[in-house]
């Protein structure tokens, strides 16, 4: 019989790659009464493993990865390098709002978003008509723009982000990082009608980008589902693939937008894996940047608190901040946040349905796209200056 698919998976410092170390490990949680659920690493960076983690066969599901690193902390020797955690889940906070939970805002009988969303990287939204929306700029780039990197819920066609186009680079491109990122998050929205509260969270980054960088050009990776959240083990595969597979082989990355985030606990220790994948980049020359969060707090939220990280927060500056940006010295830049950018949903000017119209949104996710943008053009601006472009 085939070994069935793991069911979670748990990180941990790379010790564990030492001779010997799984198959140690698997007998302290063996012992426990846990198995042997660990195999070989499904994703290895210099500083942090992904293991999968897999059911006995006598047992219906792999063992609960809290016990499993709860069991691996307590066996492990003093004063060593081993260090286990269970994965982290990133995501577009909500904060409930009593005024619109229960509001349903319908576009078309076919074409409907569930509720006037709020949280982390959003307030509300609310369908414009085109003419209320900035003038497009036109797309003429460089032959090498400046490349903006969304690690979001994947950006959509729409009439202002032109992907196609025989004269110049496309604005957008979704690139293939093959096996090494699970299969894209199925998006069956234009199909069912049913969008997820998150669905054009990218297309609005994307629309700002293009607002504040038209020379720059945006790599889309979905790593977000319509809930808005993201798996901590997508994000280091992604930054893996980035730094040994495209940017040694196929072309450079300016700029990684991460408008996701959660909260730091008290007293807790960076994530593993994440602050030096962004360092080793960073020393390519990649830009950094994060959203802040929309909880009305000065607790830290990761990644926008992390060493060589712009965190962006919602507002003219920090004294006059919108109510809803999380704030504290750790918030570096400071953004308008309110009423911003385009989502493509069916509209008031899009009778038929194909998904092209327009709406406001709110929230520090796309104060983080207008600074990564000023990143990305002011990059343009330097190889222009340089006749690099």
């Amino acid at each position: 019989m085939s070994e069935p698919a793991p069911r979670s998976a748990i990180l941990a410092s790379h010790s564990i790659t030492r001779p010997g170390e799984l198959d140690r490990l698997n007998t302290v949680l063996e012992k426990a009464g846990l198995g042997r659920p660990l195999r070989p690493p499904e994703l290895s960076t210099p500083t942090v493993v992904v293991l999968p983690l897999y059911a006995d066969p006598r047992a219906a599901l792999a063992p609960d990865p809290r016990k499993v690193v709860a069991e691996l902390r307590r066996a492990a020797p003093k004063g060593g390098d081993h260090r286990y955690e269970e994965p982290s889940s990133y995501g577009v906070d909500t904060i409930e709002d009593p005024a619109t939970t229960d509001r349903e805002l319908v576009a078309t009988e076919k074409f409907r978003a569930k509720g006037l969303k709020s949280g982390h990287g959003t307030i509300s939204w609310e369908l414009v008509r085109q003419r209320a929306m900035p003038p497009k700029p036109p797309w003429q780039p460089a032959s090498q723009p400046p490349v903006v990197v969304v690690l979001d819920s994947g950006v959509k066609k729409h009439p202002w982000l032109p992907k196609n186009t025989r004269a110049h680079p496309r604005f957008w491109f979704a690139p293939n990082p093959g096996p090494r990122l699970p299969a894209p998050v199925p998006d069956p929205a234009l199909v069912t009608g049913d969008f997820g509260a998150y669905w054009g969270h990218a297309t609005f980054l994307a629309g700002l980008i293009r607002l504040h960088a038209p020379d720059a050009q945006v790599m889309s990776l979905k790593l977000m589902n319509d809930a808005g959240k993201i798996d901590e083990c997508n994000i280091l595969a992604a930054l893996q693939w980035l730094h040994d597979k495209y940017m040694p082989t196929r072309g450079v990355v300016d700029v990684v937008l991460m408008a996701f985030g959660r909260p730091k606990k008290r007293g807790e220790r960076n994530p593993l894996g994440l602050p030096d994948l962004i360092t080793q980049l960073g020393q390519k020359g990649v830009k950094f940047v994060a959203s802040a969060g929309n909880a009305h707090s000065h607790e830290k939220t990761i990644p926008a608190c992390l060493d060589n990280v712009v965190s962006v927060g919602a507002g003219i500056s920090a004294r006059d901040r919108e109510w809803y940006s999380n704030y504290g010295p750790w918030v570096r830049k400071w953004r308008p946040g309110t009423a911003v950018s385009l989502m493509p949903l069916t509209g008031l000017d899009d009778p038929g349905g194909a998904g092209n119209g327009y709406a406001l949104w709110s929230g520090t996710s796309f104060s983080a796209a207008i600074y990564a943008g000023e990143l990305a053009q002011a990059r343009a601006g330097e190889r222009a200056a340089s006749g690099r472009s």
